[in-house]
């Protein structure tokens, strides 16, 4: 559910409103209706709904911010639709023709990428089709809700650029539609997942972007000094350093004529298409293959998480994509690169990726039939590289700051003494975000500001006619700094590649890039 369509954060201090009843900040709002939750775990009858999650009270807690989201149906739901629903009135007409216009929208949108999940359909697919059929504040149903795109929808509805508005207006216009009815829609999303419900609670609940930003970077800084190393290689000049982006990896098969092994990409990959041939011959005896007419080769080995023998696809690195500087590059792996995965792979298995048993599944088992390529368990989805990356990812995300940790074991008796990985106190720190000293936060602009300066550079070195995506808070910032250095030509010339619409959302860039105008026209 979400009804944070005004301005308000999860993360807010001051007062906030919540189902009509006002609370001093969010964390007493949230501390009032946990405590509700909880009471309600404790009915037998509750637990006994169909498609009830099997999960203690403590996690379906800790993975919940009732009453907009909780890990297992939402006793706050009839609240929600008496507070914002509107009583059926049947002298009020409502008419609606069938949706008509075409739709196709790609999968590159940053907000679709966000998080992956089976099924998914993109947010802008989905717009047309509620501005369609509802009003601004009506309440949207998607009783199958996936991931939360429905709620992105609905809340784009009211906050969609204006680039987007006069695209489908005009669209519309051309059908003879009448323009559609901007303002966000009130949404409940369901769905039998719980691992859908908190994706699309963490799609469609505000939170302070900053902070997570910083947190995030935060977090990757201190990952890529313990385990960076497993992602250099080495640059074909034979000295400079890259960044791998990431590792093409081919299966193994053999040749049903001479048993000779196959390397599935090296041999079908066509190097100019990038497309897989549907034939090829066998790099041994030149018979005519395809992947049908060929045996997967399996290497025996045994599990270090579970002590049992298993069956893995036999699998070669063939290509790896790396980054030095800006620029992108492609090589295959060489000795060094194959001796960094050795050594990963002797290092056996991080102690905190999970290897619980895969239950039996319709997408798993049954579908996919994952079983026949040897993933019977969790940790089976990760190469090693990769599992080491998310476990220490994993580790890292759930620490208590260090601020944090001192105000808590000094402003509450019971977490005094306890260990910043103490549970007790990682399940008190939980929506806590880091506060950094007052003292430094000169300093924490200035860095902020450079920031924001060096991602100007990239519109500065833009060599294409137009900027088509952008961010306010950057051009500001590099505006800004040329405007105090009299730089008029780079805010002209940047202006210029802009959308109109850009430039007419940030006031103070159109100010800034009128004032550089009449600066230049006056020989200034």
């Amino acid at each position: 559910m979400n009804d944070l369509l005004h301005g308000q954060k999860t993360g807010s201090t001051g007062p906030v409103e919540c189902l009509g009843q006002p609370f001093p900040s969010e964390h007493a709002r949230r501390e009032h209706f946990t405590k509700l939750l909880a009471e309600k775990l404790k009915d037998p009858a509750f637990r006994k709904i169909e498609g009830f999650p099997q999960g203690t009270d403590e996690a379906i807690l800790a993975m919940s911010d009732p009453p907009y989201y909780t890990a297992c149906p939402n006793p706050f739901l009839e609240d929600f639709v008496r507070h914002y629903g509107k009583p059926y009135d049947p002298s009020v007409k409502y008419s609606r023709e069938p949706q008509t216009i075409d739709v196709s929208v790609g999968k590159t949108d940053p907000l679709y990428k966000a998080h992956s999940y089976h099924t998914k359909v993109p947010h802008l697919a989905i717009v047309p089709s509620i501005l369609h059929y509802t009003e601004p504040g009506d309440i949207v149903l998607d009783g199958f809700g996936g991931s939360g795109m429905t709620g992105v929808a609905a809340q784009w509805c009211g906050s969609a650029p204006s680039a987007y508005r006069h695209e489908l207006e005009t669209e519309w216009k051309k059908q003879g539609k009448a323009a559609p009815k901007w303002g966000s829609r009130r949404v409940i999303l369901n769905d039998l997942s719980p691992a859908a419900t908190f994706i699309a609670a963490n799609y469609n609940l505000p939170f302070d972007i900053e902070a997570f930003a910083k947190a995030g970077q935060a977090l990757l800084k201190e990952v890529e000094r313990e385990i960076g190393w497993m992602y250099e290689t080495i640059h074909t000049d034979g000295k400079t350093k890259g960044l791998i982006e990431y590792t093409v990896w081919s299966q193994i098969y053999t040749c049903p004529e001479c048993t000779g092994e196959v390397n599935f990409l090296d041999e079908a990959l066509d190097e100019e298409s990038k497309r897989v041939r549907e034939s090829f011959p066998c790099p041994h005896c030149a018979t005519e293959l395809t992947k049908q007419r060929m045996e997967c080769l399996f290497v025996s080995q045994i599990d270090p998480a579970t002590g049992e023998a298993i069956k893995t696809p036999k699998r070669k690195p063939v290509l790896i994509s790396y980054r030095v500087g800006k620029s992108r590059h492609e090589k295959s792996p060489d000795k060094s690169d194959l001796d960094v995965l050795e050594k990963i792979e002797k290092m056996g298995i991080p102690s905190d990726l999970p290897t619980m048993v895969l239950p039996t599944m319709h997408m798993t088992h049954e579908r996919a039939r994952m079983d026949y390529s040897g993933i019977t368990h969790m940790h089976h989805f990760f190469l090693p590289r990769a599992a080491f990356a998310m476990s220490l990812l994993w580790r890292k995300a759930i620490e208590v700051p260090s601020q944090i940790h001192s105000y808590l074991s000094s402003n509450h008796k019971d977490q005094r003494g306890l260990d910043k990985s103490d549970p007790v106190l990682v399940a008190k720190a939980k929506d806590r975000w880091y506060v950094p000293d007052p003292n430094k936060a000169q300093d924490l602009e200035k860095k902020r500001e450079k920031a924001l300066l060096k991602e100007f550079e990239t519109y500065r070195s833009f060599a294409g006619r137009k900027i088509k995506e952008s961010r306010l808070e950057v051009l500001r910032a590099g505006f800004r700094a040329a405007w105090a250095a009299k730089d008029y030509k780079t805010i002209i010339g940047i202006a210029n590649k802009l959308p109109e619409e850009t430039l007419q959302e940030g006031e103070k860039l159109l100010t800034l890039y009128d004032l550089a105008l009449t600066r230049t026209e006056d020989g200034l």
